[in-house]
């Protein structure tokens, strides 16, 4: 288990993938959160994915003020996110198992996220 934090979202879509085993929920669908990850232990940030159910995406996103828009099955940022939002998104402790990487991209299951 690893402590991850998010500080950048490129775009969010509904999980494709069906070859993924997931520990957490597996019968809950997932949602994919591509961007950049922190990784706690070694304050390394590189991209990834990270898994999430919608209720763990919700308590990532709230009260941050990120206002996403849905274009072509995908949804983005509305507009960069400002240092504020980032900083906010960030601060959210997700405990997440490492999944793999894929080339650089690195992948996560979202177990818990504590604010």
């Amino acid at each position: 288990m690893a402590e991850i934090h998010i500080t950048a979202i490129k775009y969010i879509e509904i999980n494709s993938q069906s070859d993924l085993e997931f520990k957490y929920k597996p019968e809950v669908p997932k949602l994919k959160v591509v961007g950049n990850v922190l990784q706690a232990e070694d304050e390394e940030e590189d991209q990834g994915v990270v898994f999430v159910t919608q209720k763990q995406l919700n308590q990532i996103l709230s009260n941050k003020e990120v206002e996403l828009k849905l274009i072509e099955d995908r949804w983005y940022p509305a507009k960069p996110l400002s240092k504020e939002q980032v900083k906010k998104v960030g601060l959210v402790d997700i405990d997440a198992e490492f999944m793999g990487a894929a080339g650089e991209v690195r992948c996560y299951e979202a177990v818990k996220i504590t604010e």
